[in-house]
């Protein structure tokens, strides 16, 4: 919720609060008591991600693409890793960012 005046989330709740119900749902699993993993990921693309993987904890990113693919690739990795449990993270690949295992970039995103 820290985004309000980002321009991407005004306009995705203009029609019908997209964000704002995607947020209940979170805090309805955050406080449900199971083991949970949000992936939020940034603007969807087709096209094959256009750099390295960036992922920073909830409420951090602003801007930046994505390719489903890595999203899918990030979910796969997220369910063999126990270091994710119960963390909420956001995604973007960036043309000009360094390369990092999963194991570092999941163990840079600090719990609840």
């Amino acid at each position: 919720m820290g985004q309000i005046l980002n321009p991407a989330y005004i306009f995705l709740n203009v029609f019908r609060l997209t964000l704002i119900a995607k947020l209940q749902a979170e805090n309805y699993i955050r406080k449900s008591g199971i083991n949970y993993t949000i992936i939020r990921a940034g603007g969807l693309r087709n096209d094959p991600p256009p750099g390295n993987l960036v992922m920073e904890p909830k409420d951090t990113l602003s801007e930046g693409n994505i390719s489903r693919d890595l999203v899918v690739e990030v979910t796969i990795e997220a369910l063999l890793n126990p270091e994710v449990s119960y963390k909420v993270m956001e995604i973007v690949s960036q043309p000009d960012a360094p390369k990092h295992s999963y194991k570092d970039l999941f163990s840079s995103i600090k719990q609840r």
